[in-house]
């Protein structure tokens, strides 16, 4: 499985704070996003693994605009539930380009 490599954010931030930062100011909101963000990033690795699904930084891209285009269509037509579900998209697509799991080391996935 692929992990995160570390990229330095500037000051280092602990679970309780960063619940609270990812909750705005609640750290039940904020355990509640990042078990929502873990459970669907655990989805899209399994559906699309990368950097099969997006080799590369521009297709890596295109999937986070293909996603964000079913966001549009969801806030425009859609439940709240639904644009909420579309958002969340948004977000671990545009983590995994974050991540780097689009890249491709010679040649070596």
């Amino acid at each position: 499985m692929y992990e995160c490599r570390w990229k330095h954010v500037g000051e280092i931030v602990n679970q309780l704070e960063a619940e609270i930062i990812l909750g705005n100011g609640s750290a039940e909101a904020g355990r509640v996003l990042i078990a929502a963000l873990a459970k669907r990033m655990k989805e899209a690795r399994e559906k699309h693994p990368w950097p099969d699904h997006a080799y590369g930084k521009y297709q890596a891209l295109g999937v986070i605009g293909a996603e964000y285009h079913e966001l549009e269509k969801a806030v425009e037509y859609e439940s709240p539930e639904r644009m909420s579900d579309e958002a969340l998209d948004v977000a671990v697509t545009a983590l995994r380009l974050w991540c780097g799991e689009h890249e491709v080391e010679d040649g070596v996935v």
